[in-house]
């Protein structure tokens, strides 16, 4: 190597030393960028906590400590990295000949639509046709760019960072539904983008707002809980900022990855969370009359879950944002000093299990909360119901066998069915017991 280039070992540093080097680590410290909060910046932001007397202004209280990229930029830089190159700009619907069915058939008889990814769903085939006929702002009238949609898909999910202690994180990540979703489960394909980490009220807060408000001691619990909601919507408040709404009407222009400058809107199709924050992103009330997000079936009808006429009436009773009622009911907390969950605030509100706080997507975006909220089965199933049944039937089983051998057979079955998946698998049940 060194006859090649001409360089000679004499020539080196005497202190030159090699130990603890290694060529591969280096290479991999030259080529990678590792600025985990580069487009990150840390702004404050303000909810307003109700005075509790009629005609005194609400007090504002400032949060601190929001880090969150700004939804605009983290957009534009998606569409550029390499990965852009795998996303479908242009939905389309896919089919399947159904085998084993006569030529001569219908062809509704003969095909079968496939839905398997967001961007050929009869939704972003909709919203892209619409955009089409959008009218563009006047200072860019007559472009002439191609019209695409960028599929905005949101996570969030708060956890604890350890197991003592009262540390905790709430971030927000987005996904784009431009990509599919075999890519996007790759944990080495950089399709998860952090948009920002949700504030929790500080301990500075309560001291604050004591000397404030006029009934704390009997309200105390109830302004906390509303003033929780308040701060997750201002957090989306503040990411759903001007710019972004100006992207949303008018589109913003990209120079995408394989070099083509689109005209691009971005759309909210998902946001996927657990049940208490999906009570939280819909603002409804936790365990209310109406517990679903998504439909207004009474709490005394869930068991009906399944039947044919429960369906039909999930998809009757649709909920739809209540903005009329909403800012009447704020109007009597912030102005007449009405309690948070006084007589009159419940009578408007409780019947559909509302809460006097302004949605962030249906106030800033005009789209219906409920139809943004997907089934998290993770969350919703697995982790939750499916694990409590499990175990009562475990209970059972040992109810009616107090010496285990039902649950050593279900053992036996249970590791029968699925060995040939893999050995590591849990193959011994009673241990949920």
């Amino acid at each position: 190597m060194f006859s090649e280039s001409g360089a000679r070992l004499e020539d080196l540093d005497p202190k030159f030393d090699l130990k603890g080097w290694a060529a591969k680590q280096d290479a991999v410290d030259d080529e990678t960028d590792c600025q985990p909060f580069r487009g990150f910046s840390e702004v404050t932001v303000d909810i307003q906590v109700p005075s509790g007397e009629k005609h005194q202004a609400p007090t504002t209280f400032s949060v601190p400590g929001l880090y969150c990229r700004k939804l605009t930029t983290l957009i534009q830089d998606v569409f550029a990295e390499p990965l852009a190159e795998k996303f479908h700009f242009t939905p389309f619907r896919q089919f399947r000949d159904i085998p084993n069915i006569s030529p001569d058939a219908p062809e509704a008889e003969r095909v079968e639509r496939l839905y398997s990814e967001v961007y050929n769903s009869d939704e972003f085939i909709a919203e892209h046709d619409r955009i089409q006929r959008l009218d563009l702002h006047p200072d860019d009238a007559g472009c002439k760019l191609e019209r695409v949609v960028a599929g905005l898909m949101f996570w969030s999910d708060a956890t604890h960072l350890a197991d003592f202690g009262t540390a905790k994180l709430w971030p927000i990540y987005m996904y784009l539904g431009n990509l599919s979703k075999y890519e996007r489960a790759k944990p080495t394909s950089g399709a998860c983008h952090h948009l920002a980490y949700i504030l929790s009220l500080s301990n500075s807060f309560q001291d604050t707002i004591k000397e404030s408000h006029a009934k704390w001691n009997t309200q105390k619990a109830d302004i906390l809980t509303h003033c929780r909601r308040e701060l997750a919507h201002a957090v989306w408040n503040h990411l759903l900022d001007d710019d972004f709404i100006h992207a949303y009407k008018y589109g913003m222009v990209i120079d995408c990855r394989d070099g083509v400058r689109r005209r691009v809107y971005p759309r909210v199709f998902t946001y996927s969370a657990d049940y208490p924050e999906k009570v939280l992103l819909s603002t409804i009330c936790d365990k209310g009359l109406c517990l679903c997000p998504r439909c207004l079936i009474l709490k005394e009808q869930v068991h009906l879950m399944g039947q044919v006429h429960d369906t039909k009436q999930r998809q009757s009773n649709t909920r739809i944002y209540a903005r009329h009622l909403v800012d009447m009911t704020r109007q009597w907390i912030y102005e007449l000093g009405y309690g948070i969950r006084s007589t009159a605030v419940e009578t408007i509100l409780k019947p559909t299990s509302l809460v006097p706080t302004q949605n962030a997507f249906a106030e800033r975006l005009n789209i219906e909360p409920a139809d943004i909220l997907v089934v998290d089965l993770m969350h919703e199933f697995e982790l939750g119901v499916w694990k409590s049944l499990f175990t009562h039937l475990i209970h059972i089983l040992y109810a009616v066998d107090t010496h285990g051998a039902l649950v050593e057979e279900l053992d036996k079955r249970f590791f029968r069915c699925i060995f040939k998946f893999s050995p590591r698998l849990i193959n011994n049940l009673n241990r949920f017991r």
